[in-house]
């Protein structure tokens, strides 16, 4: 759910030079999308990996040199790996992305070629797609609903955060993010040549992961090819540059920054067990219909059919109220606003807990369409649900609703997450060894990859190596 927004200023070709120009439309809409960032997809929380992203990201704009926008550096608590800049100068990189790093120049550049990215202004030429997964549209097989009033309303509350976009840069945009990105790093005493080397790492974890190239991946605005490389190193030969020591100048104080890491699913957002979602910070469970697409963002989740004919969406509404009187709000304003009564409006009870119901009925089109919305107070929480479906799934949706429920201990207590750790080889271990000995629970595959490991011989004594570990999210 992800999707990137960037900015331009004016590069002089022998330095780093930024004509003038009015970036103050940038930073108006820059900071709108990062408060969207921050709702949307989230922030991590870990004060020293994102000193250490930041550090990097400062070291960089010292080099840039005066600046018409103030560039800010971020953690997003995603798995996917991704990096992303927003006008305005704000640089965003995964947890996804960070997992992958084993040198902090790959890291550098990376963040280098999105500044350019800010610098040149490509993202504002290209803010067109929304990016929200199909989670919080209107299904796709419905969404040709002939009612405008009703398709307003659901769309309505559905949509939100999705004023964030994802940039397709052209050939020319990409050349110039890598040729100028890479000039960055290195006159801030990076290698340049790891930006080819984290790349080609970075697709074969998509494809190790997917099967293919992730379209929400870094990879679908920034594609890896042999091509790419090829000019890479061409640039690379006419640059001059000096290595400095790095802030993480080796293995161990690189992976110590990224010690205790999610990587997958963060607990504290929630995490899925097939069709079971679990929250275990506000302590509830929902089961959603098995083998349809599940979706988890700060601000919501929910699923969908998987032919697009059915959809729900779970939100948090104002806890200090109650499920009547919002739902009898609600009524009174479609009847004001969109000119439409209600099929059903009703209090209920779910599993003991007091709900209200609103069911709206289209039968304009070629087979009639359902709205349910549910209002549900429960403990300190009030959801808010929608689902919109063909009258064939409105059981599925039913059932999703009358699911909600409170953890059990045990349930509690059986929430793990995987943190990366990192530990030190001994002398002639071999990967399987090694993972074994340190409870790793990556595959040999996977740690080979997280690593930059190119084969499966002896281990160098006293090597650092990232591993994952599951540990128990409450202790």
């Amino acid at each position: 759910m992800k999707k990137t927004i960037v900015i331009l200023v004016i590069f002089v070709l022998n330095g780093f030079i930024i004509s003038g120009q009015d970036f103050s439309y940038d930073k108006k809409i820059g900071a709108g999308a990062a408060r969207q960032v921050e709702e949307a997809m989230g922030l991590y929380n870990d004060s020293v990996l994102n000193s250490y992203v930041n550090s990097i990201g400062e070291r960089l704009v010292n080099v840039l040199g005066n600046t018409p926008v103030d560039f800010q550096f971020q953690v997003v608590d995603a798995a996917e790996p991704n990096a992303f800049a927003l006008p305005g100068g704000y640089i965003y990189v995964t947890r996804g992305i960070l997992s992958l790093i084993i040198d902090e120049s790959e890291l550098a550049c990376i963040i280098g070629h999105e500044m350019i990215h800010v610098t040149k202004r490509h993202s504002v030429k290209q803010m067109k797609k929304g990016i929200l997964p199909g989670l919080l549209r209107i299904p796709g097989a419905i969404v040709g609903m002939a009612n405008e009033n009703l398709g307003r309303l659901v769309n309505a509350p559905l949509a939100l955060g999705s004023e964030l976009f994802l940039s397709s840069y052209s050939r020319k945009q990409e050349k110039e993010a890598d040729k100028f990105g890479i000039k960055l790093a290195s006159q801030a005493g990076y290698d340049p040549n790891k930006l080819s080397i984290i790349l080609h790492r970075l697709s074969k974890e998509i494809e190790r992961v997917t099967g293919e190239q992730e379209k929400r991946s870094y990879l679908a605005s920034h594609p890896y090819t042999l091509k790419r490389e090829e000019y890479l190193k061409k640039e690379i030969e006419t640059l001059e540059w000096t290595t400095k020591e790095a802030i993480a100048d080796n293995r161990k104080d690189l992976y110590e920054n990224l010690n205790g890491m999610y990587f997958g699913q963060n607990p504290r957002q929630g995490i899925f067990k097939e069709n079971l979602f679990m929250q275990p910070d506000m302590n509830f469970a929902i089961s959603f219909p098995e083998k349809w697409e599940t979706v988890n963002i700060p601000v919501a989740v929910g699923a969908s059919q998987p032919d697009g004919e059915a959809q729900i969406v779970f939100r948090l509404d104002n806890p200090d109220s109650d499920p009547d009187s919002l739902g009898l709000d609600f009524v009174e304003h479609i009847k004001e606003n969109y000119g439409l009564n209600p099929k059903e409006s009703k209090s209920i009870m779910i599993n003991g807990n007091p709900a209200y119901l609103v069911v709206l009925q289209d039968d304009s089109g070629s087979e009639p369409v359902e709205v349910q919305i549910y209002w549900l107070k429960m403990g300190d929480l009030m959801f808010n649900v929608m689902g919109i479906s063909y009258l064939k799934f409105s059981d599925k949706i039913n059932q999703t609703v009358q699911s909600v429920r409170y953890l059990s201990n045990e349930e509690k207590t059986n929430i793990t997450g995987l943190k990366i750790r990192y530990a030190q080889a001994i002398e002639n271990e071999t990967l399987d060894d090694f993972s074994k000995r340190t409870n790793n629970n990556w595959d040999i595959q996977t740690t080979r990859l997280m690593n930059g490991l190119e084969d499966d011989g002896k281990l160098e004594e006293s090597q650092f190596l990232k591993i994952v570990i599951e540990e128990p999210y409450f202790k």
